[in-house]
């Protein structure tokens, strides 16, 4: 998965509106939220203090050094120290309440993406949100990983950017989630793409309820 050295928070107050407007419909109980991008917990510390329980996922020493000062005295909130995808396979199988799940990746988040819908059945409306700059990050050197879209492997996308790719990436993400509601048995309800960066970043919420 493609990381860049420094995060683009230019435009967090799009990410922050995004996820509160789909919040502020009450579409789903505010239970449990996990954030398995965590960084510093700036879009946590904004958008989710009200949830009764909060699940903060992160690996990098120093961001977890910052989410515990930044929560320090909020018992209802809990950090992880670990990779998420170790955390998806570890702790999230029976993990009850769940309401709320962010994917804020600094590249494409669809392999921790499917490792949830592996690791969960969808028994409940949830709100999901993410940030997809998978098409970014192949401009900037990194082929794309066909499987991360749910592609066969003979779809030729590995050696870098392709503009067709980026041509057609709003369509790429839609049939992601299309397919993933197929194999793992739920509807979605409401689907809202931000786009950044000329349409090669992607802010996008999804609420999403069991067939």
């Amino acid at each position: 998965m493609f990381q860049s050295k420094t995060k683009d928070n230019s435009s967090l107050s799009l990410k922050i509106l995004l996820r509160k407007s789909f919040l502020g419909i009450g579409a789903v109980p505010k239970r449990v939220a996990l954030d398995l991008f965590s960084g510093k917990g700036e879009i946590a510390r904004r958008a989710y203090l009200d949830f009764p329980e909060l699940h903060l996922v992160e690996k990098n020493p120093r961001q977890v050094e910052l989410l515990k000062a930044g929560f320090a005295g909020l018992t209802r909130a809990r950090i992880w120290e670990m990779d998420n995808l170790e955390f998806l396979q570890k702790h999230l199988p029976g993990f009850p309440g769940l309401s709320l799940v962010d994917f804020d990746a600094y590249g494409s988040p669809n392999k921790q993406i499917q490792a949830f819908f592996s690791a969960c059945k969808i028994r409940e409306p949830i709100l999901i949100f993410a940030t997809d700059g998978g098409v970014l990050a192949t401009i900037r050197g990194r082929g794309i990983s066909p499987d991360l879209y749910l592609a066969g492997s003979d779809q030729g996308w590995g050696a870098g950017y392709d503009p067709v790719i980026g041509r057609n990436y709003e369509r790429m993400i839609r049939c992601f989630w299309d397919e993933l509601s197929k194999r793992h048995n739920f509807r979605i309800e409401l689907f809202k793409i931000i786009w950044k960066k000329g349409g090669q970043l992607a802010y996008y919420g999804l609420l999403i309820k069991p067939r």
